[in-house]
Protein backbone atom coordinates (compact mmCIF):
# COMPACT_ATOMS: atom_id res chain seq x y z
CA UNK A 1 0.00 0.00 0.00
CA UNK A 2 0.96 3.66 -0.82
CA UNK A 3 1.39 6.26 1.92
CA UNK A 4 -0.25 9.12 0.39
CA UNK A 5 -2.01 11.89 1.63
CA UNK A 6 -5.10 14.33 -0.33
CA UNK A 7 -3.25 17.45 0.50
CA UNK A 8 0.66 16.08 -1.31
CA UNK A 9 -0.50 17.16 -4.69
CA UNK A 10 -0.92 20.53 -3.63
CA UNK A 11 2.51 20.48 -1.53
CA UNK A 12 4.59 19.15 -4.01
CA UNK A 13 2.77 21.81 -6.38
CA UNK A 14 4.06 24.53 -3.94
CA UNK A 15 7.45 23.15 -3.83
CA UNK A 16 8.22 22.88 -7.59
CA UNK A 17 6.47 26.79 -7.79
CA UNK A 18 9.61 27.61 -4.98
CA UNK A 19 12.06 26.16 -7.43
CA UNK A 20 10.88 27.87 -10.41
CA UNK A 21 10.88 31.33 -8.36
CA UNK A 22 13.82 30.88 -7.01
CA UNK A 23 15.45 30.52 -10.70
CA UNK A 24 13.55 33.16 -12.10
CA UNK A 25 13.98 35.33 -9.57
CA UNK A 26 10.29 35.70 -8.42
CA UNK A 27 7.87 36.91 -10.89
CA UNK A 28 5.00 38.04 -8.32
CA UNK A 29 2.86 35.02 -8.53
CA UNK A 30 0.12 34.84 -6.15
CA UNK A 31 1.51 31.84 -4.27
CA UNK A 32 5.08 33.35 -3.36
CA UNK A 33 6.27 35.57 -0.95
CA UNK A 34 9.31 37.55 -1.00
CA UNK A 35 10.42 36.04 -4.17
CA UNK A 36 11.43 32.32 -3.11
CA UNK A 37 8.93 31.26 -0.63
CA UNK A 38 5.69 30.15 -1.36
CA UNK A 39 2.76 29.82 1.36
CA UNK A 40 -0.12 27.14 0.52
CA UNK A 41 -1.58 26.22 3.15
CA UNK A 42 0.25 28.37 5.31
CA UNK A 43 3.26 26.74 4.88
CA UNK A 44 6.12 27.97 3.36
CA UNK A 45 8.81 26.14 1.19
CA UNK A 46 12.57 27.42 0.44
CA UNK A 47 13.83 26.40 -2.68
CA UNK A 48 16.48 23.27 -2.42
CA UNK A 49 20.37 23.93 -2.31
CA UNK A 50 21.40 20.68 -3.92
CA UNK A 51 21.86 20.10 -7.41
CA UNK A 52 19.75 17.00 -8.58
CA UNK A 53 22.04 17.05 -11.45
CA UNK A 54 25.28 15.90 -9.47
CA UNK A 55 26.35 12.74 -10.76
CA UNK A 56 27.50 10.08 -8.07
CA UNK A 57 30.89 11.09 -6.80
CA UNK A 58 33.66 8.44 -7.02
CA UNK A 59 33.59 5.60 -4.79
CA UNK A 60 31.58 2.97 -2.16
CA UNK A 61 28.75 4.79 -0.15
CA UNK A 62 28.46 2.00 2.63
CA UNK A 63 25.43 1.56 4.27
CA UNK A 64 24.92 -0.62 7.58
CA UNK A 65 21.71 -1.67 9.80
CA UNK A 66 20.22 -3.43 11.84
CA UNK A 67 18.73 -6.81 9.81
CA UNK A 68 15.05 -5.80 8.97
CA UNK A 69 12.83 -6.16 6.09
CA UNK A 70 13.53 -2.42 4.98
CA UNK A 71 16.83 -3.55 4.66
CA UNK A 72 16.28 -6.44 3.11
CA UNK A 73 14.50 -4.10 0.44
CA UNK A 74 17.53 -2.06 -0.04
CA UNK A 75 19.04 -5.12 -0.88
CA UNK A 76 16.54 -6.23 -3.35
CA UNK A 77 16.94 -2.82 -5.26
CA UNK A 78 20.78 -3.27 -5.40
CA UNK A 79 20.40 -6.80 -6.59
CA UNK A 80 18.69 -5.36 -9.39
CA UNK A 81 20.66 -2.97 -10.29
CA UNK A 82 18.18 -0.46 -9.29
CA UNK A 83 21.23 1.60 -7.57
CA UNK A 84 23.74 0.30 -10.03
CA UNK A 85 21.88 2.19 -12.86
CA UNK A 86 22.34 5.49 -10.86
CA UNK A 87 26.06 5.37 -10.86
CA UNK A 88 26.40 4.19 -7.24
CA UNK A 89 28.43 1.49 -6.15
CA UNK A 90 27.38 0.12 -2.31
CA UNK A 91 28.13 -1.56 0.20
CA UNK A 92 25.71 -3.26 2.79
CA UNK A 93 26.73 -4.75 6.31
CA UNK A 94 24.47 -5.93 9.42
CA UNK A 95 25.06 -4.71 12.54
CA UNK A 96 24.48 -6.51 15.64
CA UNK A 97 23.01 -4.13 18.09
CA UNK A 98 22.62 -0.45 18.40
CA UNK A 99 25.89 -0.04 19.95
CA UNK A 100 27.48 -1.92 16.98
CA UNK A 101 25.18 0.26 14.41
CA UNK A 102 26.33 3.36 16.92
CA UNK A 103 30.18 2.87 16.55
CA UNK A 104 30.17 1.94 12.69
CA UNK A 105 28.65 5.47 12.24
CA UNK A 106 31.00 7.24 14.58
CA UNK A 107 34.07 5.71 13.55
CA UNK A 108 33.13 6.87 9.74
CA UNK A 109 33.38 3.18 9.06
CA UNK A 110 30.23 3.16 7.16
CA UNK A 111 28.57 6.85 5.44
CA UNK A 112 25.02 6.04 6.31
CA UNK A 113 22.51 3.66 7.95
CA UNK A 114 19.25 1.99 7.66
CA UNK A 115 17.26 2.87 10.87
CA UNK A 116 14.16 3.31 13.13
CA UNK A 117 13.19 6.86 13.81
CA UNK A 118 13.49 6.30 16.66
CA UNK A 119 16.65 4.96 16.36
CA UNK A 120 17.72 7.85 14.35
CA UNK A 121 16.31 10.36 17.52
CA UNK A 122 19.05 7.89 19.89
CA UNK A 123 21.87 8.40 17.61
CA UNK A 124 21.27 11.70 17.87
CA UNK A 125 20.89 12.17 22.00
CA UNK A 126 24.19 10.40 22.14
CA UNK A 127 25.51 12.97 19.75
CA UNK A 128 26.24 11.84 16.52
CA UNK A 129 26.19 14.24 13.54
CA UNK A 130 23.55 12.23 11.59
CA UNK A 131 20.69 13.77 9.18
CA UNK A 132 18.02 11.70 8.06
CA UNK A 133 18.02 12.21 3.90
CA UNK A 134 14.70 9.81 3.04
CA UNK A 135 11.52 8.03 4.39
CA UNK A 136 11.59 4.17 3.62
CA UNK A 137 8.69 2.04 5.14
CA UNK A 138 6.22 2.65 7.51
CA UNK A 139 4.47 0.52 9.78
CA UNK A 140 0.27 0.03 9.14
CA UNK A 141 -0.61 -3.28 10.29
CA UNK A 142 2.71 -4.47 11.67
CA UNK A 143 2.02 -3.24 15.16
CA UNK A 144 -1.37 -2.62 16.78
CA UNK A 145 -2.82 -2.22 20.66
CA UNK A 146 -5.28 -4.88 21.13
CA UNK A 147 -7.62 -4.40 24.14
CA UNK A 148 -10.94 -5.66 25.83
CA UNK A 149 -14.06 -5.46 24.01
CA UNK A 150 -15.05 -3.18 27.06
CA UNK A 151 -12.55 -0.38 25.92
CA UNK A 152 -13.17 2.54 23.82
CA UNK A 153 -10.08 3.87 22.15
CA UNK A 154 -6.60 4.69 23.94
CA UNK A 155 -8.18 7.30 26.17
CA UNK A 156 -9.89 4.70 28.10
CA UNK A 157 -6.35 3.21 28.74
CA UNK A 158 -5.74 5.32 31.61
CA UNK A 159 -5.53 3.42 34.78
CA UNK A 160 -5.44 0.25 33.14
CA UNK A 161 -2.64 -1.81 32.71
CA UNK A 162 -0.86 -1.98 28.94
CA UNK A 163 1.48 -5.05 28.38
CA UNK A 164 4.43 -4.09 26.07
CA UNK A 165 7.97 -5.64 25.28
CA UNK A 166 10.07 -2.84 26.35
CA UNK A 167 13.14 -0.97 24.08
CA UNK A 168 10.29 -2.34 21.24
CA UNK A 169 8.13 -0.84 18.29
CA UNK A 170 5.24 -2.21 20.62
CA UNK A 171 6.59 0.20 23.42
CA UNK A 172 6.98 3.12 20.89
CA UNK A 173 3.41 3.09 19.30
CA UNK A 174 1.91 2.61 23.04
CA UNK A 175 3.58 5.84 24.06
CA UNK A 176 2.90 7.56 20.96
CA UNK A 177 -0.22 6.72 20.79
CA UNK A 178 -0.64 8.60 24.25
CA UNK A 179 0.47 11.40 22.67
CA UNK A 180 -1.56 11.62 20.02
CA UNK A 181 -4.27 11.05 22.35
CA UNK A 182 -3.30 13.47 24.91
CA UNK A 183 -3.22 10.69 27.78
CA UNK A 184 -0.70 11.62 30.34
CA UNK A 185 2.07 8.85 30.44
CA UNK A 186 1.63 8.16 33.91
CA UNK A 187 -1.81 7.38 33.54
CA UNK A 188 -1.34 4.02 31.77
CA UNK A 189 1.00 1.57 33.91
CA UNK A 190 2.87 -0.53 31.68
CA UNK A 191 3.52 -3.77 32.10
CA UNK A 192 6.64 -5.29 30.66
CA UNK A 193 5.31 -8.39 29.28
CA UNK A 194 8.70 -10.17 28.13
CA UNK A 195 8.57 -14.53 28.54
CA UNK A 196 5.15 -15.29 27.90
CA UNK A 197 4.69 -12.32 25.87
CA UNK A 198 2.25 -8.69 25.83
CA UNK A 199 -0.45 -11.06 23.63
CA UNK A 200 -0.52 -13.62 25.79
CA UNK A 201 -0.70 -11.96 28.62
CA UNK A 202 -3.97 -10.05 27.38
CA UNK A 203 -5.48 -13.40 26.30
CA UNK A 204 -5.03 -14.55 29.73
CA UNK A 205 -6.62 -11.46 31.28
CA UNK A 206 -3.83 -10.25 32.88
CA UNK A 207 -4.21 -7.25 31.03
CA UNK A 208 -6.87 -4.76 29.90
CA UNK A 209 -4.65 -4.50 26.64
CA UNK A 210 -1.17 -4.92 24.68
CA UNK A 211 0.95 -3.58 21.93
CA UNK A 212 2.36 -6.57 19.57
CA UNK A 213 3.21 -7.22 16.18
CA UNK A 214 0.45 -7.73 13.57
CA UNK A 215 1.14 -11.83 13.96
CA UNK A 216 0.79 -11.82 17.34
CA UNK A 217 -2.43 -9.76 16.77
CA UNK A 218 -3.86 -12.55 14.60
CA UNK A 219 -2.97 -15.42 17.30
CA UNK A 220 -4.41 -13.76 19.77
CA UNK A 221 -7.94 -12.79 17.67
CA UNK A 222 -8.00 -16.75 17.62
CA UNK A 223 -7.61 -17.04 20.33
CA UNK A 224 -10.35 -14.96 21.79
CA UNK A 225 -12.22 -13.37 19.35
CA UNK A 226 -13.64 -10.94 22.15
CA UNK A 227 -10.40 -9.07 21.47
CA UNK A 228 -10.47 -5.21 19.76
CA UNK A 229 -8.03 -3.41 17.96
CA UNK A 230 -7.57 -0.17 19.57
CA UNK A 231 -4.84 1.29 17.25
CA UNK A 232 -2.23 0.21 15.12
CA UNK A 233 0.84 1.66 13.19
CA UNK A 234 -1.07 2.99 10.32
CA UNK A 235 -3.53 5.30 12.83
CA UNK A 236 0.29 7.06 13.22
CA UNK A 237 1.77 7.29 9.85
CA UNK A 238 5.70 7.48 10.09
CA UNK A 239 5.69 6.81 14.07
CA UNK A 240 7.01 2.98 13.41
CA UNK A 241 8.88 3.95 10.12
CA UNK A 242 12.42 2.98 8.64
CA UNK A 243 14.49 6.22 7.56
CA UNK A 244 17.95 6.57 5.97
CA UNK A 245 20.36 8.30 7.84
CA UNK A 246 24.04 10.05 6.79
CA UNK A 247 26.90 11.48 8.53
CA UNK A 248 26.93 14.71 7.89
CA UNK A 249 30.44 14.82 6.65
CA UNK A 250 28.65 12.46 3.77
CA UNK A 251 25.95 15.09 3.28
CA UNK A 252 28.21 17.64 2.90
CA UNK A 253 31.07 16.32 0.91
CA UNK A 254 28.84 13.33 -1.52
CA UNK A 255 25.91 14.77 -2.43
CA UNK A 256 25.74 13.37 -5.22
CA UNK A 257 26.01 9.82 -3.87
CA UNK A 258 22.81 10.74 -1.74
CA UNK A 259 20.87 12.28 -4.78
CA UNK A 260 21.43 8.57 -6.19
CA UNK A 261 20.36 6.53 -3.60
CA UNK A 262 16.96 8.48 -3.74
CA UNK A 263 16.47 7.95 -7.32
CA UNK A 264 17.76 4.20 -6.85
CA UNK A 265 14.66 4.08 -4.36
CA UNK A 266 12.26 5.44 -6.24
CA UNK A 267 13.12 2.70 -8.91
CA UNK A 268 12.43 -0.41 -6.71
CA UNK A 269 9.41 1.90 -5.43
CA UNK A 270 8.04 1.25 -8.89
CA UNK A 271 9.82 -2.32 -9.51
CA UNK A 272 7.96 -3.65 -6.05
CA UNK A 273 4.38 -2.34 -7.29
CA UNK A 274 5.25 -3.80 -11.11
CA UNK A 275 6.79 -7.19 -9.50
CA UNK A 276 5.78 -7.80 -5.60
CA UNK A 277 6.28 -11.69 -5.77
CA UNK A 278 9.69 -11.22 -6.99
CA UNK A 279 10.25 -8.62 -4.12
CA UNK A 280 8.53 -11.50 -1.58
CA UNK A 281 10.67 -13.88 -3.20
CA UNK A 282 13.88 -12.47 -2.63
CA UNK A 283 13.33 -10.61 0.67
CA UNK A 284 12.62 -14.42 1.98
CA UNK A 285 15.93 -15.73 0.34
CA UNK A 286 17.63 -12.86 1.82
CA UNK A 287 15.91 -12.92 5.86
CA UNK A 288 15.74 -16.94 5.44
CA UNK A 289 11.90 -16.82 5.58
CA UNK A 290 8.90 -18.51 4.31
CA UNK A 291 7.41 -16.59 1.42
CA UNK A 292 4.47 -16.56 2.66
CA UNK A 293 5.12 -15.50 6.08
CA UNK A 294 7.34 -12.35 4.54
CA UNK A 295 4.36 -11.78 2.27
CA UNK A 296 1.94 -11.30 5.03
CA UNK A 297 4.83 -8.83 7.07
CA UNK A 298 5.21 -6.99 3.73
CA UNK A 299 1.51 -6.49 3.93
CA UNK A 300 1.89 -4.65 7.24
CA UNK A 301 4.53 -2.15 5.99
CA UNK A 302 4.07 0.79 3.55
CA UNK A 303 6.96 2.44 1.37
CA UNK A 304 7.43 6.01 0.73
CA UNK A 305 7.96 7.54 -2.79
CA UNK A 306 9.79 10.75 -4.37
CA UNK A 307 6.54 12.81 -3.67
CA UNK A 308 5.68 11.42 -0.37
CA UNK A 309 9.40 12.05 1.09
CA UNK A 310 9.70 15.47 -0.76
CA UNK A 311 6.58 16.24 1.62
CA UNK A 312 7.08 14.78 4.18
CA UNK A 313 10.28 15.24 4.73
CA UNK A 314 9.67 19.75 4.81
CA UNK A 315 8.02 22.14 6.69
CA UNK A 316 4.17 21.50 6.59
CA UNK A 317 5.07 17.20 5.95
CA UNK A 318 3.30 15.61 9.00
CA UNK A 319 6.49 13.55 9.80
CA UNK A 320 8.24 16.92 9.77
CA UNK A 321 5.57 18.73 11.99
CA UNK A 322 4.29 16.22 14.04
CA UNK A 323 5.52 12.86 14.04
CA UNK A 324 9.44 13.21 15.11
CA UNK A 325 8.15 15.30 17.88
CA UNK A 326 6.19 12.85 18.81
CA UNK A 327 8.94 10.01 18.53
CA UNK A 328 11.28 12.19 20.62
CA UNK A 329 8.35 12.73 23.36
CA UNK A 330 7.92 8.67 23.15
CA UNK A 331 11.46 8.28 23.41
CA UNK A 332 12.10 10.65 26.76
CA UNK A 333 9.16 8.41 28.34
CA UNK A 334 10.88 5.11 27.23
CA UNK A 335 14.14 6.21 29.09
CA UNK A 336 15.81 5.61 25.84
CA UNK A 337 17.18 9.07 26.00
CA UNK A 338 18.03 10.96 28.58
CA UNK A 339 17.90 15.14 26.92
CA UNK A 340 15.22 16.24 24.69
CA UNK A 341 16.28 17.16 21.62
CA UNK A 342 14.87 19.19 18.41
CA UNK A 343 13.77 16.31 15.83
CA UNK A 344 13.28 18.27 13.35
CA UNK A 345 16.99 19.48 12.84
CA UNK A 346 17.38 15.73 12.86
CA UNK A 347 15.42 16.01 9.20
CA UNK A 348 17.04 17.53 5.85
CA UNK A 349 14.60 17.43 3.34
CA UNK A 350 16.67 19.78 0.84
CA UNK A 351 17.71 16.32 -1.27
CA UNK A 352 14.27 14.65 -1.91
CA UNK A 353 13.27 18.36 -2.83
CA UNK A 354 15.68 18.31 -5.19
CA UNK A 355 15.05 15.28 -6.92
CA UNK A 356 11.45 15.73 -7.22
CA UNK A 357 11.29 19.44 -8.67
CA UNK A 358 13.93 18.08 -11.34
CA UNK A 359 11.79 15.41 -12.31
Amino acid sequence: MEIRHVRWAVLLGAIVVASIAAACGGSGSATTTTGTMVDPLTVSVPPSTVDASLPAEPGIFSIAGRPSLTLAMVRVAGMHGLLGEQGLSTRLTDASSFEDLKSSLESGAVDAAVVTSDDAVRLVSAGLPIRTVLLLTAGTSNQVIMGRDDLEGIASLAGQQVAVSLESEGELLLQGALVEQQVPPDAVQVVAAEGLGPSARLVRGDVAAAAMTGEQAAVALAADPTLQTLYTAGDYPGLISHVLVVRQAVADERPGQIVAFIRGWQEFYAFSRDQPDVVIEDVARLTKQDSTAVAFSLSGLSSYDLAANAVELLPGGEYFDRTIGAIVAAALVSGWIEDSIDGQALVEGSFVQAVATAR
